[in-house]
């Protein structure tokens, strides 16, 4: 059977038509060149049916006839397995870089040894009681005393105060529940997170369905999954049925949760995460599903495997704690050790602490109250300028310390006894002096820092690179771009050229030819 008429005008119409709907691929990439997840997309052309098929009865025709050309789909470029080494560096460069947020705030509040802060305050004091000791009497020593003690203990207040006021930023605790600070806002996040993917699955899913391409939709479901990954470990794998995508996940892991269940369900999702707070402090991650569960982000917060910015909020929270209680043992001591040198216990009541010398500090860094006896600060007078000695011996002494139960020498036998007259030779601050302690401390906060920031450095160069080999598969390339406009451009004008002509032929055909009636 011969070809019709407009077999040819038909050939030409679906060139002009196929490399039109290629130039709309190409403006769409050239659109979203600088769109943040957005994967380059690609018109798939493959030859349409060509016309007369081979059976017994064919003409003897010089074989198929090409009918021209058609656009099978709108391919996404996108490599899944890179798209997982993305998800993985996010959560390993979020654990760190977390961290450094949080302990470079809280090395900012020590500041030293740049300026003048606590260490040498206690200097100071100590100097003020080396000279009080050559003039025990000197009204004005005790005066200048009382101002410098005065100001190392605002300054180690205010310095506790701030490290609290950041962990607080990270997790404030009432009772088992936190209710602000980053951990909140990041699992608040996540939740929000959680319900957008189950609705963008259900659109992606009723598109496959049709049989059309939703490429926008999973752009947008794989920058939620990238975000995700920030918090915590995402493991997906995409279901595929006979080779051919459903749009719904097989596999849906975020830390030890399995998700597939609820995400891939077409009800309205009501899980949630949530986060408890046990009576040790131990911060847990919960989860209300299909399955419920819990995570402890306090047990393993030190695991750098699995990473993600909730271990390493966390993290950064018990160093900040720590902090806290070492500044607090600190201070504890330096009220302890002075007030026992003052005489201000009476061993022989030792659980009510009978004064025969005003106490020289009062309170802890933890409770808010640490200062100089307000009696004191009124008078100073009545400092015993003839037990200065034995303050000032306290600068070079390396067993000074305190311990809640430890209130000193009851017996006289040169140890100190807790509150049952037993033998403890326990001191919060080791074997260091005040001095030496607080320079520990300030090493400690630094090291930290220090650590954080050179991790999250690594784990971002190492994050930037594979993003950047995912970018030169899924990104926009504009050179390439407008190359393939003036292809698809020349190919339209040869396929709108060959309408022209055919219809030129068929004008020939139709109006000029035939005889003369």
């Amino acid at each position: 059977m011969p070809t019709g008429t407009f077999f040819g005008i038909e050939t030409a119409r679906r060139g002009v038509n196929v490399h039109r709907r290629a130039m709309d691929v190409v403006g769409h990439n050239l659109a979203n060149a600088s769109t943040p997840g957005y994967s380059r997309q690609k018109a798939v052309k493959v030859m349409s049916d060509p016309f007369g098929m081979p059976h017994i009865n064919s003409s003897a025709n010089p074989g198929q006839f090409g009918t021209g050309v058609e656009i099978e789909m709108i391919r996404r470029v996108r490599d899944e397995y890179l798209d997982a080494n993305v998800r993985k560096t996010f959560t390993d460069n979020h654990y760190w870089e977390d961290q450094l947020m949080v302990l470079a705030r809280a090395e900012a509040v020590f500041a030293e040894p740049s300026v003048a802060g606590i260490s040498d305050r206690i200097v100071e004091m100590f100097k003020a009681w080396m000279h009080l000791e050559n003039t025990p009497q000197d009204p004005g020593s005790k005066a200048a005393l009382v101002e410098l003690a005065d100001e190392l203990a605002s300054l180690m207040q205010y310095t506790y105060d701030q490290l609290d006021s950041i962990e607080k930023s990270v997790a404030e605790i009432n009772g088992s529940n936190v209710i602000r600070g980053q951990l909140k806002d990041q699992v608040d996040r996540i939740n929000e997170i959680m319900q957008q993917i189950q609705n963008l699955t259900k659109s992606i899913v009723r598109i496959y369905d049709t049989g059309q391409q939703p490429n926008d939709l999973l752009d947008k479901r794989d920058m939620l999954l990238e975000e995700l990954s920030k918090f915590g470990p995402v493991d997906v794998v995409f279901e595929t049925v006979n080779g051919k995508p459903t749009g719904k996940f097989e596999v849906f892991k975020f830390f030890a949760f399995d998700l597939k269940d609820d995400v891939n369900d077409t009800n309205v999702l009501t899980t949630a995460f949530s986060l408890s707070v046990t009576n040790n402090n131990e911060i847990k991650l919960q989860y209300s599903g299909s399955s419920s569960s819990n995570y402890s982000l306090t047990a393993n917060r030190n695991d750098t495997a699995t990473g993600g910015s909730l271990l390493g909020l966390e993290r950064a929270r018990r160093n900040i704690i720590e902090f806290k209680s070492n500044l607090n043992d600190l201070a504890a001591s330096l009220r302890y050790e002075i007030n026992n040198a003052l005489g201000a216990y009476v061993a022989t009541d030792p659980l009510r602490k009978q004064r025969h010398h005003p106490e020289f500090f009062t309170g802890l860094l933890r409770t808010g109250d640490f200062k100089v006896n307000d009696e004191l600060k009124s008078d100073p007078t009545k400092i015993d300028g003839t037990r200065a000695g034995y303050v000032a011996d306290l600068r070079d002494d390396a067993s000074v310390g305190y311990d809640e139960n430890i209130i000193g020498d009851v017996d006289g036998d040169g140890t100190k006894e807790d509150k049952t007259g037993e033998n403890n030779t326990v001191a919060a601050l080791g074997t260091s002096t005040f001095e030496e302690y607080f320079t520990m401390l300030i090493t400690k906060v630094g090291a930290a820092t220090k650590s954080a920031g050179g991790m999250a450095e690594n784990q971002k160069a190492i994050h930037d690179q594979i993003l950047a080999l995912r970018d030169s598969i899924s990104g926009v390339s504009i050179d390439e771009e407008l190359t393939k406009m003036l292809q698809f451009q020349y190919g339209f004008q040869a396929s709108a050229r060959m309408v022209t002509m055919l219809d030129s032929m068929l004008d020939v055909i139709i109006n000029r030819m035939g005889g003369q009636w």
